[in-house]
């Protein structure tokens, strides 16, 4: 299947939240949050689609404190999953900032997701419980660049 990630639009704002809902729950963000987060000039926005139609969204930001490119969000409608669409968002997100150590938090449950992470050359840091609204821990988990 043919996807193309494009830099998101406002356009997809809608498509994007209503995404965040299906594959986060309770702890989708708000119209708030991403309101924030399509008006920010540090938060690098990408949107996937395929045969015209939305099929994934993820957004990362650069952290001062961190040095870092922090991973923000990656979620990608059910139907599209599994065809390589959160691979080339997770590489874009990473190289929107060049080559930079990147980290994420993601759910201890979500295990496709950290498949993901991992064949994408993550590596558990730590964890943080009860992170989740549903109780569940929140691993964090980075990628080097730095790494020989």
């Amino acid at each position: 299947m043919c996807f193309e990630i494009r830099k998101a639009e406002i356009r997809d704002l809608g498509p994007a939240l209503a995404l965040d809902r299906e594959a986060f729950g309770p702890d989708a963000w708000t119209v708030m949050d991403y309101a924030a987060v399509f008006s920010e000039n540090n938060v690098k926005k990408f949107t996937a689609v395929s045969a015209g139609k939305f099929a994934g969204f993820g957004a990362s930001e650069w952290d001062r404190k961190q040095n870092a490119v922090c991973l923000l969000t990656l979620a990608v409608l059910p139907e599209f999953r599994n065809r390589g669409i959160g691979s080339a968002l997770l590489q874009a997100m990473e190289n929107a900032f060049g080559r930079s150590d990147v980290y994420l938090y993601v759910d201890t449950e979500n295990d496709a997701a950290i498949r993901l992470y991992r064949r994408a050359g993550y590596e558990q840091a730590g964890t943080i419980p009860s992170y989740y609204m549903n109780g569940h821990d929140a691993l964090i988990m980075e990628k080097s660049h730095q790494r020989k």
